[in-house]
């Protein structure tokens, strides 16, 4: 991208931030306290709540009698949550004060320790691999490609490495100056790119992408948009390839109490008019007008589809070539960019032709609707088979963010809840569980041996044999027949349903199901000290954060894919069948 195309973004951006209201004086006066304004938000977010609560008991008196365990789930919950976040926001001051948390979730030296071979040029390698994947145009949605999810992720770790603080001096310089002429623009468009997202600006572009800011979501120094671009060169050497827009949100950074109270916030919001169904209230204002009388006005989710579709058509006018676009995030990004590829699904129309919706990738992404927009969503991905699209929504061992807002777990229960229920939140997608466990594989995803590179005879042959209905008829019978031989009442299965979550405690024969057959999925934590797993800056913290909030972090993300990986297989949509599915299975078939 040129420079001129650059500075037209900017102004895009500064646009969008210019629609932001400027609080009141005082108010200005009172959040530039540190404790003040948090204080500030706390009662702003517990008279929401309450709020909430009363008018859903003023409007239905019934409720205690009729819904009894939501009624008490709903005031169980908002008190937890009061008692919860006064001792966190104070905690959290006094890390911003001791600068505890003042650390960046990528550099590229310390992934590159992390990574299967640890070399020094394996990240770079990584994203020469995905940015392939991310341009083909021959995109196969149904095989889990480590290059380029990794990619997507290192990219949404990078996202994060926004500076806050210039972020509000240009904000107040938007706002504040009088004379907006075409020299202050072009200051503060200098400032954007040379201070508040230098940092990004500078790792992209090691990895070969270009950025730019794409959107603030209604809020000043919290959540935010951006694209990274990739532009195909017709002196490439494969013609067939598209240009890239990849759409990265922000996810929660662990000082900002703004962000925690956004993740705390489980009431809904009717978003049928935009997406589907109800979704998560914070999520909502992040992207659509507060009333339906607003939708003609401009509003985030649609300076963004302009924007982006701005940028494609210059990509498109300079070399003919047609436009990828990727969506992905980390954790509260993870849940935005679910919320915008389901705007996106929706209403396919909004993009150009020649833009072509690819996949998104959330990364330890919260649920954020209801039973209907979930169950709305995932239809319309079955529309059109053809279109081969995926939301990838991929969760790491015991990560607590995966698994918010609370939600009933157990289908048998949750098919009787009603629409009003605090807890009625779906998640939607495609899951692919991870572990860090070495004896654990993931779910989700399952191990194919890789194709190799055959001459167009050999390929049309073999095409004509595994092509044909009887062919695939055949493999399918002698799989079943395995399953069922494998899941026969004898001593061997017994023990392993019974024990096989301890490994260790039995011969390797009967933990044969429970293990991965990868040799480096068993050799990752041979070739790494523990050194390898840190981050420089909170090596001395990391270990004794607790697991629940230590795996959320982008690395162990990283970590976990980086021990599958493998010269022989890759991993396509499917999961892995134990002995314990295979009994539970028939166990439903009776009942």
């Amino acid at each position: 991208m040129n420079e001129m195309d650059d500075k037209e973004f900017y102004l895009y951006y500064l646009n969008d931030l210019s629609y932001i209201p400027r609080p009141s004086k005082w108010i200005e006066s009172i959040i530039k306290i540190p404790l003040l304004k948090t204080t500030l938000e706390y009662i702003s977010f517990n008279h929401a709540m309450a709020s909430h609560i009363l008018l859903s008991f003023l409007t239905d008196l019934t409720l205690p009698l009729s819904q009894p365990f939501n009624f008490a789930v709903m005031i169980l919950t908002f008190f937890i949550i009061l008692l919860i976040l006064f001792p966190v926001s104070i905690i959290l001051e006094i890390c911003k004060k001791l600068d505890l948390f003042n650390f960046n979730f990528y550099e590229m030296d310390e992934w590159n320790r992390m990574t299967a071979g640890k070399g020094s040029n394996d990240i770079k390698h990584i994203a020469r691999e995905g940015h392939r994947a991310l341009c083909s145009s021959d995109y196969n949605s149904k095989v889990f490609n480590f290059d380029l999810v990794e990619t997507l992720l290192i990219l949404s770790a990078i996202i994060y490495e926004r500076d806050d603080d210039e972020l509000r001096k240009i904000y107040e310089k938007l706002k504040t100056n009088k004379d907006n002429e075409g020299d202050s623009f072009e200051n503060l468009i200098d400032e954007c790119r040379n201070k508040v997202y230098k940092g990004i600006n500078r790792k992209v572009k090691d990895l070969g992408f270009n950025f730019v800011p794409l959107s603030e979501l209604n809020s000043i120094d919290t959540l935010f948009a951006g694209m990274y671009l990739f532009e195909h060169k017709n002196d490439q050497e494969d013609q067939e390839n598209n240009n890239v827009i990849i759409v990265s949100f922000k996810g929660t950074s662990p000082t900002n109490f703004t962000e925690w109270l956004t993740d705390f916030l489980i009431m809904r919001a009717d978003a049928s008019q935009f997406v589907f169904g109800e979704i998560h209230k914070g999520f909502y204002d992040n992207f659509f007008p507060k009333t339906l009388d607003e939708t003609k006005e401009s509003y985030p989710a649609k300076r963004m589809v302009e924007t982006i579709s701005k940028a494609a058509e210059k990509m498109y006018e300079r070399n003919g070539k047609n436009v990828n676009i990727w969506i992905t995030g980390h954790s509260l990004g993870a849940a935005l960019a679910q919320v915008f590829y389901a705007r996106l699904i929706k209403m396919s129309t909004l993009l150009p032709e020649f833009c072509v919706l690819r996949d998104a990738y959330a990364f330890a992404a919260p649920a954020v609707g209801d039973k209907d927009f979930a169950s709305s969503f995932n239809g319309a991905l079955q529309i059109n088979y053809k279109e081969n699209k995926t939301l990838w929504r991929i969760a790491n061992t015991n990560d607590i963010v995966a698994k918010m807002p609370p939600q009933h777990l157990y289908s048998t229960i949750r098919r009787y809840i009603t629409k009003e229920d605090i807890l009625n939140y779906y998640s939607i997608g495609y899951k692919v569980q991870l572990f860090l466990d070495k004896e654990k594989p993931p779910k989700g995803i399952v191990l194919r041996e890789k194709y190799k590179e055959k001459n167009k005879d050999d390929e049309e042959e073999e095409n004509d044999k595994l092509g044909s209905i009887e062919k695939l008829l055949r493999k399918k019978l002698n799989d079943d027949r395995k399953d069922s031989e494998n899941s026969e009442i004898t001593f061997d299965n017994i023990l392993n349903f019974i024990l096989g979550e301890l490994p260790g405690k039995l011969p390797g024969k009967l933990l044969k199901q429970n293990k991965h057959n990868i040799e480096s999925y068993h050799d990752y934590d041979k070739n790494h000290s523990s050194e390898d797993y840190t981050l420089d800056k909170i090596k001395n913290i990391e270990p004794y954060i607790p697991s629940l909030i230590h795996n959320h972090f982008p690395h162990r993300y990283f970590m976990a894919m980086e021990r599958l990986r493998s010269d022989k297989f890759e991993f396509i949509v499917g999961d892995q069948k134990s002995v314990e599915d295979k009994i539970l299975a028939d166990f439903n078939m009776v009942m």
